[in-house]
């Protein structure tokens, strides 16, 4: 039976935004997950946390974090649900995903 997202896709002004958060990883595994993910077309962020200026930026040590836009929900929750499942696959611990309307965009000068 079809679920009400795919009788009635959500539609969207701008995009939708999907996020997977997931136990942090490093190295190799980390390229392993780059590479299930990008096959879905996410990306994997790069979470650089400096305490202090003189400090050099080092990898998030609390979570992973992946995301993907599309103008077509379908087209993201289909993504969206193949990267969770073939992260689950491979043994890496998805903690969350979500999906996102995003309503407002603006880009400020640095």
């Amino acid at each position: 039976m079809p679920n009400q997202s795919t009788i009635n896709p959500p539609t969207t002004e701008l995009y939708f935004e999907s996020h997977i958060t997931i136990e942090p990883v490093f190295g190799e595994s980390l390229d392993f997950l780059t590479n299930i993910v990008e096959s879905q077309g996410f990306k994997v962020a790069d979470l650089l946390f400096q305490k202090r200026k003189e400090d050099t930026p080092e990898r998030s040590k609390t979570d992973t974090f992946c995301t993907s836009r599309s103008k077509s929900y379908l087209d993201l929750e289909y993504r969206t649900n193949q990267a969770v499942y073939l992260l689950g696959q491979h043994h890496f611990k998805v903690w969350r995903y979500k999906i996102e309307n995003t309503l407002l965009d603006v880009r400020l000068p640095k």
